[in-house]
Order: C-alpha cells, then sequence, then structure tokens
C-alpha cells in the first residue's frame, strides 16, 4: 500500500452560502408589518401568487419578497400606501395628522373652526406652491420641496416636531384636493413609516423657506 492509500485526502465542500436579502426601503418594510394579513392576501393574488389557505402573515411577506422583481416591489409600496390612505377625504387625513401632533397631550388639538375658510386670502399661486394670508399670517405649502410654514406663534414650537397649525391645516382645505391628498399622505408616509434616509418634510420659519 503507497502513502497515497495509508493517508487518503479529503477534500472539504462546503455549502454555498444563501445570498443575503436585499435590504428594504423602510416605508416599504414598515408597511408590510402594518397591513394586516387580508389586505397582503388580496396583494399576494394580485401579483399573480395564488392563494395558500393557513399562510402565516409573515409567510405571505416572505412570500411576496421571494418572488416580486425590484420594480414590482416599488408598485407594491404604492398598493401598500393606497390600501391604508387611498380611500381618505382630505378632512380624513388631516384629522389622522393632527391626531399624531398631539398624541399624548403635548398641546391642544388645532380647531379648523377656529380658522374659517373665508379668512384665508390667496396671495400667490404656482405649479405646486401656495401662499395664503390668514389673520395676519402668512402660509406656505409646497409640494416640491416638501416645504410648509407659517408666521404663527404656535407654528414656531410645533415646527420643532413637524406639526401642523390651525393656518396650515385650513390652507391644505383650500388647495385643490388632489396636490392636498398628495401632499397630506406622503407627509403621513414619510413621518410614520420612513427612515434615516427618507425623504422629509421642512417645517421652516417664513425667513428660511423664503
Amino acid at each position: 500500500m503507497n502513502d497515497h492509500q495509508k493517508n487518503p485526502s479529503f477534500t472539504v465542500v462546503r455549502r454555498a452560502e444563501r445570498a443575503e436579502q436585499p435590504t428594504l426601503p423602510p416605508v416599504l418594510d414598515n408597511l408590510l408589518r402594518d397591513t394586516s394579513t387580508p389586505v397582503l392576501v388580496h396583494l399576494a393574488e394580485r401579483y399573480g401568487l395564488k392563494r395558500v389557505p393557513g399562510l402565516a402573515r409573515q409567510a405571505l411577506i416572505e412570500r411576496l419578497l421571494r418572488h416580486l422583481s425590484a420594480v414590482q416591489l416599488e408598485d407594491l409600496t404604492d398598493d401598500l400606501i393606497a390600501a391604508r390612505y387611498g380611500g381618505l377625504s382630505v378632512e380624513d387625513l388631516l384629522a389622522i395628522a393632527l391626531e399624531a401632533d398631539t398624541r399624548g397631550g403635548r398641546r391642544a388639538r388645532p380647531r379648523l373652526d377656529d380658522m374659517p375658510a373665508a379668512d384665508a386670502m390667496l396671495i400667490e399661486a404656482a405649479p405646486g406652491r401656495w401662499v395664503y394670508t390668514m389673520h395676519g399670517y402668512d402660509v406656505r405649502i409646497d409640494l416640491q420641496k416638501r416645504r410648509l410654514a407659517c408666521g404663527c406663534a404656535y407654528f414656531r414650537f410645533a415646527a420643532r416636531r413637524g406639526a401642523l397649525c390651525k393656518h396650515l391645516a385650513r390652507a391644505f382645505t383650500l388647495i385643490p384636493g388632489t396636490y392636498a391628498r398628495e401632499g397630506l399622505i406622503n407627509l403621513l408616509v414619510s413621518r410614520g413609516y420612513g427612515g434615516p434616509d427618507t425623504p422629509r418634510w421642512r417645517f421652516e420659519s417664513l425667513d428660511e423657506a423664503a
């Protein structure tokens, strides 16, 4: 018996490492975690995945992520946003935003009946940007730059935590509804489901926003 036979060599075959799943954008990840099982089942079927009776919620999420392409995942994000906010009116969206702003009793919720629409005057309008004057305060909404500003004293404090004052809330009811819903949904999604790199709305003093 030769040396090779006495001391056989072995080749160690390592199992291929499982490719790590790409990190999900925070908005998609958080929306999936906050979406009910029936909605996830419905969306899975819309993307061509047949219903599997008794499939747990986490398994549904993993199934969606496993089968959908990057482009489809972007569409899924839009679908999840639509499922959560798509059927809500401007007033409903404002109510959600204002409720979140005042949760924990930090400040009383701004009352829109204290700021009648008739007391607001439009002084500037451009694509995606409106400026009103209300009770002596200028109010600005800029959807393209995601900027909100008001000159009232309440806003100086509210802006530090990204909260709306009654003047800004009223302004959202005055601009065209399509734009108002787009802006409010974007605001709610970014601050409710976004991560550190998610584009945020800027609440600025009027000097900064000019």
